[in-house]
């Protein structure tokens, strides 16, 4: 099997290259466990409920959510 290469390796730094600060942010929240718990609570709930909870979670971190249908 193949070890996968490291953050720092040669490999992430061309593709760091190539990120805006938007990538990072996305890739921060991605991997952060804390903003996964806390969305997925929020796209659980339904109504109201989901809308409070998602405009608790865009406060929270600093989001912009697209209005949903």
């Amino acid at each position: 099997m193949e070890q996968a290469a490291g953050w720092q390796s040669p490999y992430f730094q061309k593709i760091f290259e190539q990120y805006d600060r938007a990538d990072f942010a996305q890739e921060f929240l991605r991997r952060n466990p804390a903003y996964r718990r806390a969305y997925a609570a929020a796209a659980a709930a339904r109504g109201a409920e989901r809308r409070r909870r998602l405009r608790r979670l865009a406060s929270r971190w600093g989001l912009v959510f697209r209005p949903g249908p």
